[in-house]
């Protein structure tokens, strides 16, 4: 009688602890709906500026999609940016992967091709995956980041 009851005492003591995190741990809602205006200074080569925004949205079935709408000042030429991405996306706690699938280039966007792999960061390349660590503010809504720095705030 002993016996049996000292294994299930082991067992409890190893499977409980786990379970509870299991179990416990509060699901997270998927970001729906991210915004992002940013503005970048290029110093280098070719230096310039990027003034844009994104609207991203993240749909419960894994798909994505984005808008990418703004202006590049390069060498003190103007560029219309506008293009649409189509990507995929899985979370896993705290952290989400983004691949790329596609990128439309509107008809209005002016940036020449070759300027564009150079200047566009990489969610807007064609088959680019992008890591980002994910946390939830008390109001619900969500911060992805990207190297330390705030990318998108995201409204559940």
């Amino acid at each position: 009688m002993r016996k049996p009851l000292l294994s299930l005492a082991v067992i409890v003591a190893f499977i409980l602890p786990w379970a509870l995190v299991l179990l416990v741990r509060p699901v997270e809602p998927v970001p729906e709906w991210c915004e992002v205006p940013y503005r970048i200074d290029n110093q280098g080569k070719p230096s310039g500026m990027i003034n844009a925004v994104m609207h991203t949205r993240f749909k419960a079935d894994g798909s994505g999609s984005s808008m990418l709408m703004g202006t590049v000042i390069v060498q003190d030429r103007q560029y219309r940016l506008n293009r649409v991405s189509v990507s995929s996306w899985h979370r896993q706690g705290d952290f989400m992967l983004v691949n790329t699938r596609k990128v439309q280039v509107m008809a209005d966007d002016t940036v020449p091709e070759a300027l564009a792999v150079q200047i566009l960061f990489t969610s807007a390349r064609e088959s680019h995956n992008d890591y980002y660590q994910m946390y939830q503010l008390p109001n619900g809504d969500q911060i992805i980041n990207y190297s330390g720095m705030p990318r998108l705030y995201c409204h559940t």
